[in-house]
């Protein structure tokens, strides 16, 4: 069994919307692997380089990208100066699995 051929979810987004600031975590997926405790272990914990790409966009049009590391290690990923009144679409590349 190879990790890099498993097939393993996408990962989870939470949001905060303040204002004008869009806060994002992400939750990483998790593997077939097993910790100590028996529980599966999540994806970055496996492949340690693993980061991703978020990436906003106002319908077609590219609007920011931020790099995002997974929830609690690392400060939220936030997107700044949201339009209100706008629909956004924000999509994740996984990067590192190398």
């Amino acid at each position: 069994f190879s990790l890099p051929t498993a097939i393993v979810g996408p990962p989870k987004l939470s949001w905060l919307l303040q204002g004008h600031i869009l806060s994002i975590n992400i939750i990483m997926p998790l593997t077939p692997y097993r910790s100590k405790t028996g529980s599966y272990k999540p994806v970055d914990q496996v492949l340690l380089k693993l980061w991703y790409w978020l990436s906003l966009y106002e319908g077609d049009m590219l609007v920011q990208q931020v790099p995002c590391k997974r929830s609690g290690e690392e400060a939220p990923c936030t997107f700044w100066y949201l339009k209100p009144s706008t629909q956004y679409c924000i999509r994740t590349a996984a990067v590192g699995m190398a």
